[in-house]
């Protein structure tokens, strides 16, 4: 067995199985190996774990890429297919502290009252003292409770200061950098979005952690797994919250193959969206006079370009014979009944035509058994719901934590059940 020691921890970069490994059965050939990974960190009491993970927090990326390398040496990881999801994980932050601009505001006011409350006292008490001592022969100092008070009112300002400087409305003034997310029944906690990549067999191949409750961005997984594997997968599978524009066409670019619904599409399966017959997908285009016809057999004609800064002009269609058609109420509240087209909106129809296929329905499924049992596993039977360390950077490097136990637990149940002990190359991060 040899290690690579320095930092604090130790990391498996070999595993020959020797025969003095212990026994003689195949098991207690391979089971040492999981055991001397776990002993490598030495790990005597909670304060060891706990100094561990804030004073080794940019360095478990690299133990995270180090163990997916090493499940790829051994030959159990397929990165042909793999399934992305997100979860929220709640922040070491209570909700009673998030606060608006106003709230800071009627705060900091408070505090003001108070600090001028406390100098009214002391001012009081330095005058008695001065009658009965003389002047200057005061023994009064600033009082604890009016620094605590000062320094209070300083980090309140301070916090106004960020949200009025950044795009959110609130801030957590335990956690500074926790997002409000909605959870389970429509809970607001402060929270981050914790992100993966699970190939096949279920290894988590890329992780991440976030403070944006939205998924669009979290494609940038793919080039991820990439490069912590070395191959790029040629199918991608997610739910709809990773559905935008810009990830159909990071996916169209790089070839790859996505399965992802649209939150519309989704709706549309799951029947919650009403009068389904009459979304735009249903409108057909018309390409000899650029118009559109809807289901009715009314026409919609081009009014021009929505001019949108950062992105592709959109645009808009706008039918001029609605008041007088029989289903109006259930097309459209407007007057008149318009349509928006991005000039990506083939993307859109591509991956719906391709979800709509029988293939593509059973490569969809695929997300259950591959990416969703590991959240489950985390948050339900290992009691992983609420991140302990505070702050972006040591909350991500604390889910990382996470995905390293569940793979660690992987491997070992992989190496339990080969016929072979694999011999394993040295791997560098």
């Amino acid at each position: 067995m040899k290690r690579e020691e320095g930092n604090n921890f130790n990391v498996i970069t070999r595993s020959p199985c020797p025969p003095e490994a212990g026994g003689t059965t195949k098991q207690s050939q391979r089971l040492p190996v999981m055991f001397e990974i776990v002993e490598s960190f030495r790990l005597d009491d909670t304060r060891t774990i706990n100094r561990f993970r804030k004073d080794n927090i940019d360095l478990l990326k690299r133990l995270f890429i180090q163990i997916v390398r090493l499940g790829k040496e051994m030959g159990m990881v397929s990165v042909g297919t793999i399934a992305i999801d997100g979860t929220k994980l709640k922040a070491n932050a209570s909700y009673r502290k998030t606060k608006k601009v106003a709230d800071l505001d009627e705060e900091i006011t408070i505090i003001d009252k108070q600090i001028e409350s406390i100098l009214k006292e002391c001012e009081e008490t330095d005058n008695r003292e001065d009658e009965l001592m003389g002047e200057d022969k005061s023994i009064y100092e600033v009082t604890d409770e009016l620094k605590d008070k000062q320094k209070l009112k300083e980090r309140l300002q301070k916090a106004k200061e960020k949200v009025l400087l950044s795009k959110s409305k609130e801030i957590n003034l335990t956690d500074e950098e926790a997002t409000t997310m909605l959870h389970k029944g429509y809970r607001p906690e402060p929270s981050y979005n914790g992100q993966i990549a699970v190939e096949g067999n279920g290894l988590i191949v890329a992780a991440t952690l976030t403070n944006n409750p939205a998924d669009y961005e979290a494609l940038k997984l793919v080039e991820e797994t990439e490069e912590n594997v070395g191959e790029r997968p040629s199918e991608v599978v997610a739910d709809s919250g990773f559905s935008s524009y810009e990830n159909l066409q990071y996916l169209e670019d790089k070839r790859i193959e996505g399965y992802i619904p649209d939150q519309k599409m989704e709706n549309i399966r799951k029947g919650t969206y009403k009068h389904p017959e009459f979304h735009k997908s249903r409108f057909k285009y018309n390409e000899a006079d650029d118009s559109y016809t809807c289901p009715m057999g009314k026409i919609l004609t081009y009014k021009g370009l929505m001019k949108r800064e950062g992105f592709p002009d959109i645009r808009i269609y706008r039918c001029t014979n609605c008041p007088e058609c029989s289903r109006k109420t259930e097309c459209t509240k407007a007057e008149y009944r318009t349509i928006s087209l991005d000039p990506r909106e083939y993307l859109m129809q591509k991956m719906r035509a391709r979800l709509d296929t029988k293939e593509g329905k059973i490569k969809y499924g695929k997300r259950k058994y591959m990416v969703e049992p590991v959240f489950g596993d985390m948050k339900y039977n290992r009691n992983m719901r609420v991140l302990l360390l505070r702050g972006k950077l040591k909350a991500r490097g604390e889910f990382l934590i996470m995905c390293i136990a569940h793979n660690l637990k992987k491997i070992a149940k992989y190496l339990t059940g080969m016929d072979n002990c694999p011999q394993l190359q040295p791997i560098h991060a």
